[in-house]
């Protein structure tokens, strides 16, 4: 059986954000499919490569408060999906709680609350 390298439970989660890579000024938008305080994991038309930097903004609605915030990342991993035309991405969020303490909290309390399930 093979183990999981995450320290976090990711919670799933299917929204859009915007990914821009260091240094680029193009935005691509992304589904999002699972997160943690520890990072998450997108859908994505581009290629990443492992190790690349990106900015990911994410819009989260938080019982009636949005929350609009740009977190930094890395890629750590890169799969291509079945159609070969999108490629599922995990990145890895790098100063979170320091950063952006209130996005942190919001995906804290995700955790605490679905991190052992129903899933």
């Amino acid at each position: 059986m093979m183990r999981s390298k995450r320290k976090r439970a990711r919670i799933p989660l299917i929204s859009i954000a915007r990914l821009t890579p260091e240094g680029m000024e193009s935005k691509e938008y992304v589904l999002i499919r699972d997160i943690s305080t520890d990072g998450l994991g997108i859908y994505s038309k581009e290629r990443y490569r492992k190790g690349d930097l990106v900015l990911v903004e994410l819009t989260l609605t938080i019982q009636e408060e949005k929350i609009v915030e740009s977190v930094s990342g890395k890629v750590v991993w890169v799969a291509p999906l079945p159609d070969q035309n999108h490629f599922a991405v995990g990145i890895q969020f790098e100063k979170m709680q320091l950063e952006k303490p209130k996005l942190y909290a919001h995906i804290k309390k995700l955790e605490e609350r679905y991190g052992e399930g129903p899933f």
